[in-house]
């Protein structure tokens, strides 16, 4: 029976010995970078110019050049906002939006489908970023008359 078990442990010895003998450490890598903080002005806000009153509902787009479309009629400056942003050299910048509403009492009219110039949004090797935006406003049939303001969310992300 000795024989026996100083065989077993032996056996077992080497078994465990051998696997030890292909085990290996090693010192894994790791990077991180800080950005600076993203920081955002407003530096024209969004105007539609003057609107005619209409006798039927639709939308006025305005894009990214100022340029309105619509079959309605209107007059007036037409601008998009622009937006100066800073932040990290050369890094791409997430644009995202949230819609808003332009309101004149009880009466609201919405800001919607948001469109961003240059659309592949990159500070630049400076830091600075200039961003045109321009969105479609629905208008309703027989909107009372009357200046018409609001809001609505940008938000820039690395």
């Amino acid at each position: 029976m000795n024989k026996k078990a100083l065989l077993i442990t032996t056996f077992a010895s080497l078994i465990f010995t051998s696997s030890l003998a292909f085990a290996v450490s090693i010192t894994g890598n790791a990077t991180a970078v800080i950005q600076a903080a993203i920081t955002a002005t407003e530096t024209q806000q969004m105007n539609f110019g003057s609107i005619a009153q209409p006798a039927s509902a639709d939308t006025i787009v305005l894009d990214t050049a100022g340029v309105r479309t619509s079959a309605m009629s209107f007059s007036g400056t037409a601008t998009p906002s622009t937006f100066s942003v800073g932040g990290a050299p050369n890094a791409p910048v997430t644009v995202s939006f949230t819609n808003g509403t332009l309101t004149n009492g009880a009466n609201n009219m919405v800001l919607d489908t948001f469109t961003h110039s240059p659309a592949s949004a990159t500070i630049d090797g400076t830091g600075n970023l200039t961003l045109n935006v321009g969105a479609t406003l629905h208008v309703g049939a027989l909107m009372p008359t009357g200046t018409y303001t609001g809001t609505y969310g940008v938000t820039f992300d690395y």
